[in-house]
This record gives C-alpha cells, sequence and structure tokens, in this order.
C-alpha cells in the first residue's frame, strides 16, 4: 500500500520526473462562472519551484482549451499547457477534418436546441460541451435529465464524456490518457492528480514507478486520495521542498 511518505520520497528522489496535474477541482476551486477561478497560491508557488528545478517538468493538462487555460493558469514556459484533454497542447496539435467539423457543428446546433437558459454550451476547437452548473444550483433533478438528454445524442461512435455538471462531445479520440501515455514516457516517474471521471484515463496510464492522486470523494484508480484543493496544494508544497534537496543536477 502505498503512503503519501511513501510518494513524496520515490518523486523526490526520481532521476527525472514530470509533475502532470489537472487544473479545475485539483489547482482551483470549481466555480458556476469557469473564469471566475484561481490557481491555488500555495500550489502556484510549489509549482513554480518545480518547474525551476532541474530534471523537473510540470505539465497541466485540462479539459479546458487552450485559450481558456491560459486565462486562468497563469505560469508558462517552461511550464507545458495541454487543453482539450490532450487534443491542444502548446505544440502538435490534432488537425481536424471537414467530416470533423461537420459533425462539430450537427452537435452543437443539438445541444443549443436542448440547453436552456442558464444551462449553456461552450465551443471548443475540439469538442463541444453542454454545461448545467448554473441549472444545478437552483433545480438539480432539471439538471440531471438534461444532462441525460444530451448523454442519448447519437455520435456515430465519437467520443463522449460525462462528468461533474457537464457531457462534453469530442471529434477527436484522444483522452488525458492517451496524453499522458505519450508525454511520460522517458521520466523516470510521473506524478499525475485529478478530480474529476475525465482523470481517470490519465490515472490508468500510470506505471509501478509513478504515483497518483485522486482528489474529492469520486471513485478512482489512484492509489492515494486527497479531500480537497488545499490538501492537494500541501502535497505540491511538500514535494517541491523535498524534489530541491534530492534532485540530480
Amino acid at each position: 500500500m502505498t503512503t503519501r511518505n511513501d510518494a513524496l520520497r520515490r518523486l523526490a528522489a526520481a532521476e527525472s520526473l514530470l509533475v502532470c496535474l489537472d487544473f479545475d477541482g485539483t489547482l482551483a476551486e470549481l466555480a458556476t462562472d469557469p473564469y471566475a477561478v484561481r490557481t491555488h497560491p500555495t500550489a502556484l508557488r510549489a509549482l513554480t519551484v518545480l518547474s525551476e528545478t532541474p530534471s523537473t517538468t510540470v505539465a497541466v493538462l485540462s479539459g479546458r482549451h487552450l485559450d481558456g487555460l491560459r486565462r486562468v493558469f497563469p505560469l508558462g514556459d517552461p511550464v507545458v499547457l495541454v487543453g482539450s484533454h490532450g487534443a491542444e497542447p502548446t505544440q502538435g496539435a490534432v488537425t481536424l477534418s471537414e467530416g470533423d467539423t461537420a459533425y462539430l457543428d450537427r452537435i452543437q446546433d443539438v445541444l443549443e436546441e436542448l440547453a436552456q437558459p442558464p444551462a449553456y454550451v461552450e465551443v471548443k476547437p475540439y469538442q463541444r460541451v453542454l454545461h448545467v452548473a448554473p441549472l444545478a444550483e437552483r433545480d438539480s433533478a432539471a439538471a440531471e435529465a438534461l444532462l441525460a438528454r444530451a448523454a442519448r445524442i447519437d455520435t456515430g461512435g465519437r467520443p463522449v464524456t460525462e462528468g461533474r455538471n457537464v457531457v462534453e462531445f469530442s471529434a477527436v479520440d484522444v483522452t488525458k490518457g492517451s496524453w499522458l501515455a505519450r508525454f511520460k514516457q522517458g521520466f523516470d516517474a510521473t506524478l499525475f492528480a485529478g478530480d474529476d471521471t475525465t482523470d481517470e484515463s490519465a490515472l490508468s496510464a500510470l506505471g509501478p514507478r509513478d504515483v497518483g492522486i485522486k482528489v474529492g470523494p469520486k471513485p478512482t484508480v489512484a492509489p492515494l486520495r486527497v479531500a480537497r484543493v488545499e490538501d492537494m496544494a500541501a502535497f505540491l508544497s511538500d514535494l517541491a521542498r523535498e524534489r530541491r534537496r534530492y534532485a540530480p543536477e
């Protein structure tokens, strides 16, 4: 059984370390307004230190589109930013075909017919997302019913992802897990932490030398769990301190 201290020691002593993190619900508290959030200050300080530490790479892997992630997360290069669940990295983004674009247009039309305010449809480069958080605040049953209706839309086999108060339709078959599985190659150890169902594919991509952390109460394959964003920030702060002591030069 992996303990918190075991995980810290293993990550701090790795020859090369990837610290890869979800954003919403992991580094920042959730909010009805997706742009009224801020990175937990303790986590931000820790990530700044880690990004400046030798043999250490920091990545933020979010379901937000890349421009949206940049609006709420203040760190840039050398921190790697990846949006749209891995489809939109800062380099090497996926190219959509005409068929992909037509599919997204059709899904957007259907969702906009369903989304009675305050529910709304978010347009992302590779996805269309139905958001019901504002509706759930005043009528949780109506929000759940709307999500269920959206989840029954015929996608022709294209990916659909259900998360907290959202259902997302993607034109590309890229997940956090598929992106992380490729990017983590060459690192001696990887930390990944996330709070939502969409993070499980990344947690499942971790190997025996890696560490996975689930933030919050949702079911998970991760061996470690923290209750809140502030607890994740405390873990990152401890990791930054220990990594500075033991990181290879």
